[in-house]
């Protein structure tokens, strides 16, 4: 098969991509920050002079291993990695432009003769697309979340709720994402609502492919074992939230709808915050109302123990892309609580329940129903679960795959 995918960006779900390209033949160049594998490297034909190495310690961050099959894909650039640690360092305002902008310049530099898609990210692909373009090759905008016209007017009001302004990281990098999926021949989506933000940001419906991601800890979620009988008799419910304590995640309408349940309640309910705190939501940890615990941030290998012990998950999200914590909540085979807003495969009352964003109401009447119908709660559940099998079973990768037929045939 010929390697006629060159992709641009970082995100994790690049990484599950990138492999499942490389083994297919398909990915032509890589451009990302540095990555590497810690394993011995078998190098294909095509790349005869690349260098064996097995990184030190130094570089050697979980964060920037891949699978062999991907460390002889050219594109990996070490200065934007250390320079955007240095300035996170530093606290430097806008710390993104100095590892996203040096990203961006070195992926343009280097095109692959072989590419027919451009498969880019928000922030580092719009020089490279302008290069491709005249060169003949498609280009793709990956969008993972809201961009910024549409994330201005889902958290404007919260925002002003709580005597703050919501702001971007940069507004430089927010009007490039903006760019590039405006200037690109397609783009991706991870869910419906993102799909729906691009139409109102004025990107033409026909341009746009949702593709959902798939979360990392799903596949070792799914092989939980939740007993039923045990959930169905427990007098106790408890709560579950993870993702960062934010504003834009809902956490204020959260916390304010758990104290009326709590004064309904008492402690047979309780709830418990996993992620770590953002400066715009500290002043709702301290102090936190009766019955919530916040445990910081954890490991990644104590979110399966967590669900495990949870008995609904909630994430009254704001603004989202598509959650990855959501997902690995259904995989669990937890009841799911989340919002219109959150990029979810929830189907309302079939295999979890959506409520409208803010609407602290709502919440508390989705979470009473579960609590006093136990059995509702674990038919949710197992249908999340099976929602996710399915996904899942069909793969991030191949659903990219297909996309890219349809790009081609649509637009090539």
């Amino acid at each position: 098969m010929t390697a006629d995918i060159w992709m641009i960006g970082r995100i994790d779900q690049f990484a599950i991509l990138g492999a499942y390209l490389a083994q297919q033949g398909r990915l032509a160049r890589w451009d990302s920050f540095w990555r590497h594998t810690d394993q011995p490297i078998t190098l294909p034909a095509r790349f005869p002079h690349a260098r064996r190495h097995r990184p030190g310690l130094f570089l050697n961050r979980p964060s920037r291993r891949v699978d062999a099959c991907m460390a002889a894909i050219p594109g990996r650039h070490i200065v934007p990695d250390l320079l955007g640690y240095a300035a996170r360092k530093c606290r430097l305002p806008g710390h993104n432009l100095a590892s996203d902008l040096p990203l961006s310049w070195l992926a343009a530099s280097h095109m692959p003769a072989s590419a027919r898609i451009l498969h880019g990210q928000g922030n580092y692909s719009l020089p490279a697309m302008q290069k491709a373009r005249k060169n003949g090759i498609l280009t793709i905008s990956d969008v993972t979340g809201q961009l910024a016209p549409t994330r201005a007017r889902q958290l404007d009001d919260e925002y002003r709720a709580h005597h703050q302004k919501w702001r971007e990281i940069s507004s430089f990098l927010a009007r490039r994402r903006v760019d590039e999926a405006r200037f690109a021949d397609a783009v991706f989506a991870p869910s419906q609502s993102v799909a729906q933000g691009l139409v109102d940001c004025g990107i033409a419906a026909n341009r746009i492919h949702v593709v959902p991601f798939d979360a990392p800890l799903a596949r070792q979620c799914l092989m939980l074992d939740r007993p039923q009988d045990v959930s169905l008799a427990r007098d106790t419910f408890d709560l579950l939230y993870i993702g960062d304590m934010a504003l834009a995640k809902g956490l204020a309408v959260l916390l304010d709808g758990f104290k009326t349940l709590r004064r309904q309640f008492g402690p047979r309910i309780t709830l418990s915050l996993i992620g770590p705190a953002r400066d715009c939501a500290r002043h709702l940890l301290a102090p936190l109302p009766d019955g919530v615990t916040w445990q910081g941030q954890q490991p990644q290998n104590h979110v399966p123990d967590a669900l495990q012990r949870a008995d609904l998950f909630v994430l009254p999200s704001l603004s989202e892309g598509s959650s990855l914590a959501l997902q690995e909540a259904m995989a669990a085979g937890l009841p799911v609580i989340t919002t219109t807003a959150a990029g979810s495969i929830i189907k309302d009352g079939h295999n979890g329940i959506l409520v409208p964003p803010r609407d602290r109401n709502a919440l508390v009447k989705a979470i009473t129903r579960l609590l006093l119908d136990r059995a509702f709660a674990v038919k949710l559940g197992e249908r999340a679960k099976s929602a996710i099998s399915t996904q899942l079973a069909e793969g991030y990768g191949a659903r990219v795959n297909a996309a890219y037929d349809r790009v081609l045939t649509r637009h090539g």
